[in-house]
């Protein structure tokens, strides 16, 4: 018989309490059926199966936390391997993975097991991730979904009894949409890692991209342009131009102090530096109080127009709740005048005129005036906060502006200081003014050295961009060829499961009508549902048949279909459960039968009946059946 990877298949379960075996059954391909009476332990060996391979089990029973371990011996792609765990209430046990079948591990030294713990670590795996290694399942994680375990996978394999029947999904403490969502088209074959690999590459290479376009965006702020023209030959221009008016200005500056000392008695004393000076302190306060005045009075003007649209929504509250006192109290009457106290003569049921002033009244005028206002009120408000933007805009740019002009006042100040007092000839005036001018262009041409520096980074920085860019059209156009084969390969998967789930349904008894001749079968397994036709609600026993029949159905395709992921297993528990009759348990009983005699790929169904139909065989069962005083687990012999 064929075999369709991933496949699961458990050859052997074995239950210990210490050193005494509570349970020990070998488990064969195809059909397995365990049978016995209500609550003689039948769900609590399917539970151990489930703990086994690695699923999070909280309801145990009192017998079952009496064991110790649980041995699975499991055939995984055609290799056999042992897994062990510790039978713990908490239930997020370890496990101890075995290269070989049960009656080996049991005598082979500890040496040849590897334990792995439940929870992967920045050292060690999980079992989880070595399973699905041995499966040939992709380590699927995703930012909202996490890692998916094996957990996970058995919650859409193992129908229990305890899960809300309309769920497809088995009932978790820890469950969302998106994770139900991921597993089902895992199982399905939809899920490519390479999808969630080239999400993480477009995310990383669109935070490259946006850094090196910030990179850019303050190197051309410092180097005063604002696109990419502003690189190396840009600022070599400018240190050119500039050395070339610095070398006039030494020549000028060896004329002056040539004349000034070849002439040294022709100098005449002048106060001329300092009246520039302070003409130039006088110019900057002048202009520094001007603008200091325009940011003051700017700032009262958003000051007052914030109490203006603070009053004006205390107004909008007031007509609100003046529209709300109108519409609960109606027209209010008075006993007397309020100027002069005088009483007043109200008509009892006349409400068409004002109690007081006989002025007639319109209420629905009255509502319509109040709306009115309301809405005025509002657009007053929003046109007066678009205008307050518009004052601290300005006020932003009228404070850079008073910065500047306190520096440009303070560095006249020091100027003045500097020659106050001191007077000079106008030879020497000019040769501190070359100097002056000099120490500007040097300190200058040291600033322009820098920023070419920063514009020889440029290039570097966008041939980044340029390859960053092309990188992430390569993976989105890439991306979008995958999710375009995913959305393909899970239309199909769907199409294939819907098909087989309608030919159970029409196959149960004469029950449900809607079952009968279905013409759309619908799930979902983010929404954890399964519709027929639409429709959602049946008896009881109907819904345990839709969802077994989902369950199975998806079991069923994956024997089919090579492209499904899903290991071609199955539990089941529910085959009688809310008051199933036994003619429609067999009915349900036999379809699996038919179902797994004709596939032609090796695969294992393991279901618990204490109705078992008359056509299943002994081949077909695990162990005798079982009863209350005689159970699953001998535990009273130990």
């Amino acid at each position: 018989m064929m075999r369709f990877d991933p496949t699961l298949l458990v050859r052997r379960l074995v239950v210990k309490r210490n050193n005494y075996t509570a349970y020990d059954e070998a488990f064969h391909d195809g059909v397995n059926v365990l049978r016995g009476d209500n609550s003689s332990g039948k769900s609590t060996i399917l539970n151990f199966i489930f703990y086994g391979l690695g699923g999070d089990l909280y309801d145990w029973s009192e017998m079952a936390l009496l064991c110790t371990h649980v041995w699975v011996e499991v055939e995984i792609n055609g290799k056999s391997v042992t897994l062990r765990r510790e039978i713990v209430a908490t239930s997020r046990s370890a496990m101890e993975i075995f290269p070989g079948e049960v009656s080996e591990a049991t005598s082979s030294p500890i040496e040849r097991w590897t334990k792995y713990p439940y929870a992967r670590t920045a050292s060690l795996e999980s079992f989880s991730q070595a399973l699905f290694r041995l499966l040939g399942l992709p380590e699927v994680a995703g930012e909202s979904s996490g890692n998916l375990t094996m957990h996970q996978i058995l919650r859409l394999i193992y129908a229990d009894q305890l899960s809300p029947v309309d769920d497809i999904f088995r009932d978790d403490h820890f469950d969302t949409p998106t994770l139900r969502e991921t597993v089902g088209n895992l199982l399905c074959g939809g899920y490519d890692n390479e999808v969630y690999e080239l999400q993480l590459k477009i995310k990383e290479y669109d935070r490259s991209f946006k850094k090196a376009e910030a990179e850019l965006r303050s190197i051309f702020s410092v180097l005063g342009g604002n696109d990419e023209s502003v690189g190396v030959d840009w600022v070599q221009g400018k240190i050119n131009n500039l050395t070339a008016e610095r070398a006039k200005l030494l020549a000028d500056l060896d004329d002056a102090e040539a004349r000034t000392f070849s002439q040294p008695n022709a100098d005449d004393l002048t106060l001329q530096a300092q009246q520039d000076a302070y003409q130039a302190v006088s110019a900057a306060q002048a202009e520094l109080f001007g603008k200091q005045h325009e940011f003051q009075t700017l700032q009262l003007n958003i000051a007052d127009s914030e109490e203006f649209v603070q009053s004006l929504k205390e107004r909008q509250v007031a007509l609100r709740e003046a529209a709300t006192v109108a519409e609960v109290f109606g027209v209010i009457k008075f006993g007397s005048c309020p100027a002069c106290h005088a009483e007043v003569e109200n008509a009892e049921d006349d409400e068409s005129w004002c109690p007081l002033c006989k002025a007639p009244l319109d209420k629905d005028r009255a509502d319509a005036r109040i709306a009115a206002l309301i809405n005025e009120t509002g657009i007053q408000i929003k046109q007066s906060q678009l205008l307050q933007d518009v004052r601290r805009q300005k006020l932003d740019v009228l404070a850079k502006e008073v910065d500047a002009l306190s520096q440009k006042w303070r560095s006249a100040a020091i100027e003045l200081k500097a020659v106050q007092g001191i007077p000079t000839s106008e030879a020497r005036l000019l040769l501190r003014r070359l100097h002056r001018r000099l120490g500007y262009m040097d300190r200058e041409l040291d600033d322009l050295q820098q920023s070419l520096k920063l514009a020889q980074k440029i290039g570097a920085l966008s041939e980044r961009k340029a390859e960053l860019n092309k990188l992430m059209d390569l993976a989105k156009a890439r991306l979008g060829q995958l999710r375009t084969a995913q959305q393909k390969r899970l239309r199909s998967a769907y199409s294939r499961i819907e098909e087989n789930v309608k030919s159970l349904l029409r196959g149960d008894l004469k029950r449900q009508d809607s079952f009968e001749n279905p013409d759309k079968v619908q799930f979902s397994f983010r929404e954890n549902r399964v519709t027929v036709d639409g429709q959602t609600y049946f008896s009881a026993s109907s819904r345990v048949i839709l969802k077994s029949s989902f369950l199975f159905g998806f079991f069923w395709a994956a024997l089919q279909d090579k492209e499904f992921r899903y290991p071609r297993f199955v539990m089941i528990d529910t085959t009688e459960d809310k008051g199933m009759e036994p003619a429609r348990s067999y009915n349900f009983q036999e379809q699996m039968m038919a179902a797994s005699d004709s596939s032609l790929c090796k695969h294992q169904i393991i279901f618990a009946t204490s109705m078992p139909s008359p056509d299943l065989t002994d081949e077909h069962f695990v162990g005798p059946f079982y009863t209350r005083e005689k159970g699953t687990l001998r535990i009273a012999q130990g």
